[in-house]
């Protein structure tokens, strides 16, 4: 709701050339079925195939034709089992992440609607628009790179955390004020994680923080800073040395991260 109000305030959205280049990195074929049914999905979802058949102009054959291709796509994805008829199983049917950025690469529905869709699945409705928007056009820079990383968007943990350990890569892809906007952004989220959850495990590092901090400890012990407020050298994406004197070193230890010594 936070985000819908601010949309309005602020009519949107995304331009045409960060549309273009989400169709250069999600490589599906579409046509005008696909879209509509996709247009379909994200406007009413969860929802069976059976309905939009019903609902829409297209038969329950093309329907089930084109969602198969959208699931292998990974454009959209099993929600859940309708058992109120027993008689026959109706799966409900939802976009992922990957489906809501096509959908707003061919804006096959209003912005609005797409990055309201987007916020609930990356867990962001606290977050205004511009944060959202910030997130989405670092992205181009971050998959056109690497391909594999289509796979990360879709858990917003590791997209956050993705963003940070390329924070080298973005700053030298796109310019300041949206490097730091959406380094800072993934830093909000990941220490309102931390809060929650106490600590973030990568795959062979641990990410440490909170309100003044955000660190990435490797199990060699090597430190990487993401953002630093605890004096007025404002510290962002840089190494620490081991043996630096810094207050930083200091409040780590502190947290009891047992390599550093």
């Amino acid at each position: 709701m936070a985000l819908m109000k601010s949309l309005a305030l602020n009519p949107v959205l995304v331009d045409d050339k960060l549309r273009l280049r989400l169709r250069r990195i999600i490589h599906v074929e579409v046509d005008d079925s696909m879209i509509d049914l996709l247009a379909y999905i994200v406007l009413h979802e969860p929802i069976t195939l059976y309905r939009i058949s019903k609902n829409t102009k297209y038969a329950i054959s093309t329907v089930y034709k084109k969602a198969k291709r959208m699931m292998y796509y990974g454009l959209i994805k099993p929600y859940a089992y309708d058992v109120e008829d027993c008689d026959r199983e109706k799966t409900i049917y939802e976009t992922t992440v990957t489906g809501l950025l096509l959908c707003l690469a061919y804006k096959c529905v209003d912005d609005e609607v797409v990055l309201n869709r987007l916020c609930h699945k990356w867990q962001m409705r606290s977050y205004c628009c511009q944060r959202l928007l910030k997130t989405l056009y670092v992205l181009p820079a971050l998959l056109e790179a690497d391909s594999n990383n289509m796979r990360v968007i879709e858990e917003p943990r590791a997209l956050m955390v993705m963003i940070l350990n390329n924070a080298e890569r973005l700053r030298r892809l796109v310019n300041e004020d949206l490097f730091r906007e959406a380094i800072n952004t993934a830093t909000h989220y990941l220490v309102s994680r931390l809060f929650l959850d106490g600590q973030i495990v990568t795959k062979s590092s641990l990410l440490l923080g909170n309100e003044k901090f955000v660190v990435n400890v490797s199990l060699d012990g090597d430190v990487y800073v993401y953002m630093c407020k605890l004096c007025s050298k404002q510290c962002t994406a840089t190494n620490l040395a081991i043996n630096s004197q810094c207050t930083l070193l200091h409040e780590i230890k502190k947290i009891g991260w047992s390599t550093l010594r």
